[in-house]
């Protein structure tokens, strides 16, 4: 799936920049009244009662869409509870993986030094699955070991690991090493440079002029002859750029949060040792001081559901395995790609398979978005730093946008960081619902698309620029019409929830599958097809021949 996002397990009270907690975001959380008691992981709600901060399962009570914050959020009459509602809330609370983590004693042992040993031998055997050597997980391990006993050099290991990774994976190619270490070193002379002018133009805007200095550079690559110096320099240079832009976009609009007295986790948000994709992982270097773990105790819990999610990530690695087996393999129904090739090569595949291909396609980019993003949140979190899952139950939404805060949390958090803050702060501010639609699109609609088309930079140097934008035209239509639906979302005026499992629940979770089912039809890694062979292959879905 192209770009939807997550929900996880609880926001952060405050952006990073210093801006008003009360302006209406996309889908975004955090905007109850509330504070962090000083040593306890509490969250203190509006009505006076606490539960852990820390806590997945309350999601729902700390995450609120201000947009949503009408009689939805009303209080309803009292009732007894139905047998079937009862069940139902029996198995949500049902756990596969126990809390270890609420569990004083193992919490205890987890801060002595048998336990740390314990912690970090199960981890790296839960590391092995995903890694491809044992040289590879030890080499990880071992900074993660630094990290839990020595914690007040934490922000010291993590700075200096990106560049050590980088040096060991690229002391092959003089000329990787060198542009990767140009990059980061461009990115840190420009935050120092917003930092030092804060009043230049640069100072106020310097997103804009990362980006489209970003987009000066493919146009410049794309220029450039073949077979040339230049050309041989260019389009590597794009590469490293590409998948550092975000990172060092990051540090640039944490300028205006509490400084740090170092620069040490800026190092470390610049290619961080758990991991990420062109998304950052978990946002910037603001956001890893909120949750950095304090003291002993809040590392042991930290680490705990760093253990808890990897074995979680494994579990789902294993079922996405056996589904493959079973849906793709014994019963031979094909992927939703496949069927689309065959669709476009004038073989298509039976009508019921073209749903079945499309409705697995839709469960199997939630399991592999899952699986990716719980890997890297879980060393995340056993470096000490308690992030927020990627992916959290995104199948539990009833909104539209709901589901694209739940699906890829942090590539939201990016469309919003980067495109809808800066323009719904400064555009159409005396109409409320145009300001809202305006900032949407902005970050739905061209955000993602900037987003992915840049990514893709590969394509644009094999086939060229025109074609490279001509082959995306399914993409944009993708594009256009998340961005529509979700502002609809988002803008609908709801009446109080039905307390109902099937109306209030089941039924508006299965339109919203259904409409991300879908819209795949627009989303898939062969960017060659004409644009038409994918809307015939949306048409025959419902019988309709084109």
């Amino acid at each position: 799936m192209n770009a939807p996002s997550q929900g996880g397990n609880a926001s952060p009270p405050h952006r990073s920049n210093g801006a008003d907690s009360r302006r209406p975001t996309l889908n975004r959380g955090f905007k109850s009244p509330s504070w962090q008691h000083k040593n306890q992981n509490l969250y203190v709600s509006a009505t006076g009662k606490q539960f852990d901060i820390a806590d997945p399962h309350n999601y729902t009570r700390m995450h609120t869409d201000p947009l949503q914050m009408n009689a939805t959020n009303a209080p309803g009459p009292v009732t007894k509870l139905s047998l079937v509602r009862r069940a139902a809330g029996y198995l949500a609370e049902f756990r596969i993986i126990p809390r270890i983590e609420t569990f004083p004693g193992v919490v205890s042992f987890a801060q002595t030094t048998p336990g740390r040993i314990t912690l970090l031998a199960v981890f790296g055997l839960e590391l092995r699955y995903f890694f491809q050597s044992w040289n590879s997980t030890l080499l990880v391990l071992s900074f993660l070991a630094l990290i839990t006993f020595i914690p007040e050099y934490r922000r010291f290991v993590l700075a200096i690991t990106p560049l050590a990774i980088v040096i060991i994976q690229t002391y092959g190619n003089p000329l990787q090493l060198g542009l990767t270490l140009g990059v980061v070193a461009s990115g840190i002379f420009l935050y120092w440079c917003a930092m030092r002018w804060p009043k230049s133009r640069f100072g106020q805007r310097p997103i804009m002029f990362l980006l489209t200095g970003f987009a000066v550079l493919i146009l410049s690559a794309c220029a450039s002859a073949p077979h040339t110096l230049i050309y041989s320099i260019l389009w590597p240079l794009v590469g490293v750029v590409a998948s550092y832009v975000w990172f060092i976009g990051y540090a640039l609009i944490d300028r205006n949060s509490k400084p740090a007295s170092d620069m040490t986790l800026e190092l470390t948000a610049f290619r961080p040792l758990w991991g990420s994709t062109n998304t950052p992982f978990p946002k910037g270097a603001a956001y890893l001081r909120r949750i950095e773990a304090r003291d002993s105790g809040q590392l042991a819990v930290v680490q705990l559901k760093a253990l808890k999610l990897l074995a979680w990530a494994i579990f789902l690695a294993v079922f996405f395995n056996l589904w493959n087996g079973f849906f793709h393999v014994y019963l031979c129904i094909p992927t939703s790609d496949h069927a689309l090739t065959m669709s476009v090569q004038g073989t298509p595949v039976a009508w019921h398979l073209r749903w079945e291909s499309l409705i697995l396609g839709f469960f199997e980019s939630i399991l592999g978005i899952s699986v990716m993003g719980h890997r890297i949140i879980g060393i995340c979190r056993m470096a000490g730093f308690n992030a927020l899952r990627n992916t959290y139950r995104p199948l539990s939404s009833t909104t539209i946008s709901e589901f694209f805060n739940r699906f890829y949390y942090y590539f939201k958090e990016l469309l919003v960081d980067f495109f809808f803050y800066p323009t719904f702060l400064r555009y159409w501010k005396g109409h409320r619902r145009l300001r809202m639609v305006f900032a949407t699109f902005a970050a739905v609609f061209f955000g993602n698309t900037f987003f992915h088309f840049t990514r893709d930079w590969q394509i644009i140097r094999h086939v060229g620029l025109l074609r490279a934008f001509v082959n995306y035209q399914a993409s944009l239509l993708y594009c256009f019409i998340l961005a529509a639906a979700v502002s609809i979302s988002q803008l609908r005026k709801r009446g109080p929830k039905s307390n109902a499992i099937l109306r209030g629940h089941i039924f508006p979770a299965l339109g919203v599958g259904l409409f991300y089912c879908l819209l795949n039809v627009f989303v898939t890694d062969e960017r060659g097809y004409p644009f038409l062979e994918y809307l015939k292959y949306f048409a025959s879905l419902f019988y309709v021949h084109l």
